[in-house]
């Protein structure tokens, strides 16, 4: 009875001192606010007093981990257990919370060289050569070796300067000195130890002061530098006061025969809590509520004896990985070193053939990033800075080089697991890894966009496309076919690989069906592979698929493409309602039409989007010295115009230019559709849009004709013609304003001309400018005249001006276009629209109203109104 009462009450203080810790460390990373207004208050005080406490907690428990914990070197496997632990940790955390960063995952993979849980490592290195550091201390006087302590960790408290490097003691060497006091005191018999008056006067002065330095840090810190920036000086692991109170605490504990036994992988459970940021940080989950963050603390020191439970059972049990690992209590650390060196070695040379085929397979995934440029430049848009693709992509993107990779891998391991032989597999791997590249090397240079899954799709005219190819090409590859057929012999005869047992194909085959099958998951938002590569860093960019594969690489951003769920399935969705729906329609429009003598399709209708229009004067945040579309107001205030709602905000040029085609709101697809012209129209056999009213239709886009896929969408849309930057049908006029990279609107409206005035009747225009799209750079002379006032900064008061200063050249070629169109002796309508505000305003709310609202206005030259244009009220337009 009197053995059970005393394990109680050595888990009771086990757990206590496990909730100080843990509930310390929750409130640092909540960060309440009475951590940050700079105010006395008792919570401020009592924190200051609870984070003291959790350190040296943390202290004492390292001191007995050294003083009791046998040392040797099967903690190796400890160390082990412990990164598997924080692995499945990371993983079950990212199910909770749905997200981590890159680094996040690399110091969860890599700690020791990642510094994850550095008191963890100092610890176990301490127990490793536990015997070595007893058997050296013995040699030494206890006085000496605590005057090094003293001086090691007086002197960066007293003045505040990190003499030592040893920080905020969250580090390899603090807990490493800590275990190492435990180890000289073990050499000690502290119960016997003479302890006089002076002594104990000494040690409750250490209390004292530590206390009393917790409690009046933070008014001394308020009062002196008027906030809290040395309130915590001595709240850290490497304060002379915290180890003194550490060392007091033990010392007094082992005189009073106060049993406190603290199980292995507990203490380690417990310091991995307070080294490793990411776990705090996860739990937390910004709820800076005190009670809550006490309950998490309860729930997560249960956790901590649990697990520390269930891995001192499986310890005790399972030999195996002391078995692999060479571990007995025979071997010193540097003998397994050396042991574990050879064996690396050995097994290099045994595997060199598998580790050339994953660098080979790593060449790949580089290759796969850099020849999706065709300049070999990062991606960027005109006037943007940019470097290297070789820069980028290995050092900005090698997380995504890495993740592509281990997708190159699954697919040799797939060909491995179906042939059993590995030069087979392996170079047939390289073989279609590297067509595929070349493949999208070759689109994206032509057409800049890779292959995407849908093109996948014409296998069929795969024959129609051979006999396109020149015959001496065919012979060449046929040729390159028997080569890599003989080589591929002579390497399974030469050099057999070791055949893999059933069990190893199996997995080898499902690993790689279930990987590259979660890819129909990637773009649903709630989905556990949505949410793990977007933290991983993935951006699938639809709006630009070929800067997708050089973020992503052409592999990922295939898969990317895939999962494209158009619509939500809806049971009462029926042909009969559709049918119910257009004689509805049908008959409005005959009454609206009854009394219209004119034909829409004898007419010149020009749909023009202009790219970021939307009148600053408007926001309330936004005070300008002028107003940049002065003539457009005017224009407003006399045709049919108003605001529309844009879906978009800083961006979906294509997504609105889709809906004022279509007539078809974005919002009637499913999250996983971000931009239709590059997700949907591709994969539809018809999609009626308004210039399918005229016998001749033109779009111009004085730009790029790649960006989100027009070249092909306007063929789907029945355009006969699309004028873009390269495109056959040539660009004529090219004018630029200032030192902007962009052709300017006036030059947009003179090819429109020319385009109105080589065709007597009516066709349709679809014109997307381009010149006042990002970045908003000085480009232009006039820049000064638009003055910003308003709460904001001086360089986004300055972007906002250049950005102005583009609308205003904007509204003097709109007001040349209208006088040019109002001269020609035929209807012609305009509908000029902008798409969306610019992303430059930092004070506005993008869920807002002002937020969305964009000017538009129809307008009817001369000709038109004299033969009945009529003039409709002004109102609002939604799209979304």
């Amino acid at each position: 009875m009197n053995n059970l009462i005393k394990k109680l009450c050595n888990a009771l203080k086990i757990y206590v001192a496990m909730i100080i810790v843990t509930f310390s460390l929750l409130i640092t990373q909540a960060n309440p606010a009475f951590l940050q207004n700079n105010l006395f208050s008792k919570r401020l005080f009592a924190y200051s007093l609870l984070n003291n406490f959790s350190n040296v907690i943390i202290g004492v428990l390292l001191i007995l981990m050294g003083y009791q914990i046998k040392g040797n070197i099967k903690f190796i496997k400890n160390y082990v257990y412990i990164y598997i632990v924080n692995l499945l940790i990371f993983i079950g955390l990212f199910l909770w919370t749905r997200s981590f960063s890159i680094s996040n995952l690399y110091d969860v993979v890599l700690p020791i060289t990642r510094n994850t849980y550095p008191v963890i490592l100092g610890a176990i290195s301490a127990l490793l050569i536990k015997d070595k550091l007893k058997s050296w201390f013995k040699k030494c006087r206890l006085s000496a070796i605590l005057g090094g302590y003293v001086i090691l960790f007086a002197l960066p408290s007293i003045f505040n300067k990190d003499i030592f490097g040893l920080g905020n003691g969250n580090n390899i060497v603090t807990a490493f000195l800590l275990v190492a006091l435990g180890i000289v005191c073990s050499n000690v018999e502290i119960d016997k130890l003479y302890v006089n008056k002076k002594v104990i006067t000494l040690m409750s002065m250490s209390v004292i002061l530590n206390v009393v330095l917790a409690l009046s840090m933070p008014y001394i810190s308020l009062k002196i530098h008027g906030d809290l920036s040395t309130a915590y000086r001595f709240n850290v692991l490497t304060s002379i006061s915290v180890i003194a109170m550490s060392l007091v605490i033990f010392i007094v504990g082992q005189r009073l025969k106060i049993s406190v036994k603290i199980p292995e992988y507990t203490g380690l459970l417990v310091l991995l809590i307070y080294s490793d940021n990411f776990i705090i940080e996860k739990i937390v989950n910004s709820n800076t509520s005190l009670k809550i963050s006490l309950f998490k603390s309860c729930i997560v020191t249960i956790i901590i004896v649990f697990l520390g439970w269930l891995l001192a059972r499986i310890g005790e049990r399972e030999h195996i990985l002391e078995k692999k690992l060479s571990l007995n209590d025979e071997k010193t650390i540097v003998s397994w070193i050396s042991e574990a060196i050879v064996k690396m070695i050995t097994y290099i040379k045994n595997h060199k053939h598998n580790l050339v085929n994953i660098v080979i397979l790593y060449i790949l995934a580089y290759c796969s990033f850099i020849f999706m440029s065709p300049h070999f430049t990062s991606p960027h848009m005109d006037g943007d800075t940019y470097t290297s693709i070789f820069f980028f992509a290995f050092f900005v993107k090698q997380h995504m080089m890495i993740l592509t990779l281990l997708l190159f891998y699954l697919i040799y391991r797939f060909f491995y697991g179906v042939t059993n032989k590995f030069w087979l597999s392996s170079i047939i791997t390289y073989i279609v890894v590297t067509i595929a590249i070349a493949a999208d090397a070759i689109k994206i240079y032509y057409r800049s966009e890779p292959i995407l899954p849908t093109e996948v799709t014409m296998v069929s005219a795969y024959g129609d496309i051979l006999e396109m190819i020149p015959q001496i090409i065919l012979w060449i590859a046929i040729i390159g076919i028997i080569i890599l057929t003989g080589v591929i012999i002579f390497c399974e005869i030469k050099f057999p690989q070791e055949k893999l047992n059933w069990k190893s194909r199996l997995l080898g085959i499902l690993l790689a069906i279930v990987i590259f099958g979660s890819s129909t998951r990637i773009n649903h938002g709630n989905s556990i592979v949505s949410a793990w590569l977007s933290s991983y860093g993935n951006e699938p960019t639809f709006w630009n698929q070929e800067y997708g594969a050089q973020y992503n690489g052409a592999l990922q951003q295939f898969l990317n493409n895939i999962d494209t769920n158009i619509m939500e399935d809806n049971p009462s969705y029926s042909r009969k309602k559709v049918d119910e729906m257009a004689e509805k329609y049908e008959k409005e429009a005959k009454k609206i039409n009854k009394d219209r003598d004119n034909n829409l399709s004898t007419q010149t209708i020009i749909f023009n989007l202009s790219e970021s229009l939307a009148n600053p004067s408007r926001l309330k945040e936004v005070e300008l010295s002028q107003n940049p579309l002065s003539y457009i107001e005017s224009v407003k205030k006399n045709t049919t115009s108003g605001l529309m709602i844009s879906s978009g905000l800083g961006g979906g040029t294509a997504n609105m230019e889709y809906m004022t085609l279509t007539g078809l709101p974005v919002s009637n697809f499913s999250p996983t559709i971000a931009t239709p012209y590059t997700q949907v129209v591709p994969n539809s056999s018809q999609t009626l849009t308004i210039n399918n009213y005229f016998k001749k239709s033109t779009a111009i886009h004085p730009y790029r004709g790649s960006f989100y896929s027009r070249e092909v969408v306007y063929k789907k849309f029945g355009f006969q013609r699309f004028m873009y930057l390269g495109s056959k049908d040539k660009i004529k006029h090219k004018m630029k304003i200032g030192t902007n990279p962009y052709l300017s609107d006036e030059t947009a409206y003179q090819n429109t001309l020319d385009v109105i005035n080589n065709y007597k009747n009516g066709q349709f225009i679809n014109l997307v400018t381009m010149q006042n799209h990002l970045p908003y750079s000085d480009y232009y002379d006039n820049s000064e005249d638009y003055q910003v006032s308003g709460d904001m900064d001086d360089s986004e008061k300055n972007t906002i001006s250049n950005y102005s200063a583009g609308l205003s050249y904007t509204d003097k070629a709109v007001q040349k276009f209208i006088e040019q169109i109002d001269k020609i002796n035929k209807p012609i309508t305009l509908v000029f629209y902008g798409d969306h505000l610019p992303g430059i305003y930092s004070n506005i709310d993008g869920n807002s109203l002002e937020a969305r609202e964009t000017d538009y206005f129809i307008y009817s030259n001369k000709y038109a109104r004299q033969h009945g244009a009529k003039k409709l009220k002004y109102r609002h337009i939604m799209l979304c």
